[in-house]
């Protein structure tokens, strides 16, 4: 009995192997300022590498970079007195591209209906878009205010169509005002 064995499992349950990824962090990041500052560094007297040929290569190679900086950025900065300049003489002078005359407006300003004469506000109505509802009006006048919508016009004659949908007609020529009245609540 001291020769006690092992058991096996019962049960097999094949499991796959994973492998899991490898993490691919950044550890290390590169900007140009801190690449100058490191070159710097290396450049400095007391370093290790301060007095190693290829360093003085480099430096050189730096003195040259940063002289080429100053020239392009010479270069620019009168770029752009030029182009200014040019500007301003443009200014001066007269302009072909542009013409100094006053704009005229791309559409026409279009008179309320409070400013219409009553022949204006018919013409107005008539022409309302037909996709929007008609919009009700009270038509004055001398004897009677007629409250409905205009139906139809003629050179002579308005027939408007009353909210208890039946029409009347009216001669132009006897009527004094238009109002819209807007639809209520």
């Amino acid at each position: 009995m001291t020769d006690k064995k092992e058991m096996e499992p019962l049960f097999y349950i094949q499991q796959p192997i994973f492998k899991f990824p490898e993490n691919k962090m950044q550890t290390v990041y590169s900007s140009r300022k801190a690449e100058l500052e490191r070159k710097k560094r290396q450049l400095e007297p007391g370093s290790e590498l301060h007095d190693h040929p290829t360093i003085e290569k480099h430096k050189k190679k730096l003195e040259e970079e940063a002289v080429m900086k100053v020239a392009d950025q010479e270069k620019v900065q009168e770029a752009i007195e030029e182009f200014e300049a040019g500007r301003e003489e443009k200014k001066e002078g007269p302009s072909f591209a542009f013409t100094t005359e006053k704009r005229k407006p791309s559409f026409q300003r279009v008179k309320s209906f409070k400013e219409m004469n009553t022949t204006e506000r018919l013409d107005y109505l008539i022409d309302f878009p037909k996709q929007l509802p008609p919009i009700p009006c009270i038509f004055e006048t001398e004897e009677k205010a007629i409250r409905g919508f205009l139906a139809s016009k003629d050179e002579e004659w308005i027939e408007i169509k009353l909210f208890n949908e039946t029409t009347e007609k009216i001669s132009i020529q006897l009527l004094k005002e238009v109002k819209m009245i807007g639809l209520r609540r």
